[in-house]
């Protein structure tokens, strides 16, 4: 298993897409979470866009960042990772190389396994990143001289459950392996990935995201607000959890058992 993993880890560290997808997930949620609270209280806003930052006006600069990292941070992470997991099963098809798999001295589920188990080590590294850069840059706002930037107890705990809340999303992404066997490829699965997050607001939308897994993390994160996210408890969570385990569960077994034609 160890070989497998191995094999996985350098074909996809040495990728172009993992590069773009690393870069998106580490780097998006610390620029754009702190970027967008002083852009909102910059005063340059004007017309129908002002009324998208009014909520991260008020309050302490931390506190407005951490609300903010709560809706880029899940998003992104379902994003990238679908995206990773997508490339990582279905290049095997589009590429043509699934048939040699089979001179392999490892088995063709353990290589499936050896996937979810490097996409989900990058997920975790890619999260505490993202969380770790995001500290790093209020400490230099704060320097840099801006008031309620530092981290506050109160704030360290919004974070890390911004962290947690992105990490079940990233592993969110694990089922789309699943598509991407069944498409032979990853066109499909980045297909499914746009027709998931389309379905998940409509749901979303209608009071039922509670109980949708792409919905129920990034609700609990603050994303929906403060009434939204009391909404959200543990079973939830759980369930969004399982989903991504059976999801994983399915992508094995989909391309161990996936044929030449």
């Amino acid at each position: 298993m160890t070989t497998a993993i191995a094999l996985q880890w350098a074909m996809f560290s040495r990728s172009a897409t993992a590069r773009v997808v690393t870069a998106l997930a580490v780097l998006a949620t610390p620029l754009f979470g702190i970027g967008a609270v002083a852009l909102a209280r910059s005063k340059t806003i004007t017309g129908a866009s002002a009324a998208k930052f009014e909520p991260f006006v008020e309050g302490a600069f931390g506190d407005a960042v951490g609300a903010v990292d709560g809706q880029i941070l899940t998003v992104v992470m379902m994003l990238t990772a679908g995206f990773a997991v997508a490339w990582l099963f279905g290049r095997e098809f589009a590429d043509r190389t699934y048939g040699t798999l089979f001179a392999l001295p490892v088995s063709r589920t353990q290589l499936a396994w050896a996937k979810v188990t490097v996409a989900s080590s990058w997920v975790v590294a890619c999260v505490t990143a993202a969380i770790a850069l995001t500290m790093v840059g209020l400490a230099i706002t704060q320097a840099a001289g801006t008031q309620g930037a530092g981290l506050t107890g109160s704030l360290v705990v919004v974070l890390l459950r911004v962290g947690a809340a992105g990490l079940i999303m990233g592993l969110l992404g694990l089922p789309f392996g699943w598509v991407a066997v069944r498409f032979r490829g990853y066109i499909g699965a980045l297909g499914a990935i746009i027709g998931v997050v389309a379905v998940s607001q409509i749901l979303a939308s209608v009071g039922l995201g509670q109980w949708v897994p792409y919905v129920a993390p990034a609700l609990w994160a603050g994303a929906g607000g403060e009434e939204a996210s009391s909404s959200i408890g543990a079973a939830h969570l759980l369930w969004a959890l399982a989903f991504a385990a059976l999801g994983a569960w399915a992508a094995v077994r989909a391309f161990a058992r996936a044929t030449l034609d």
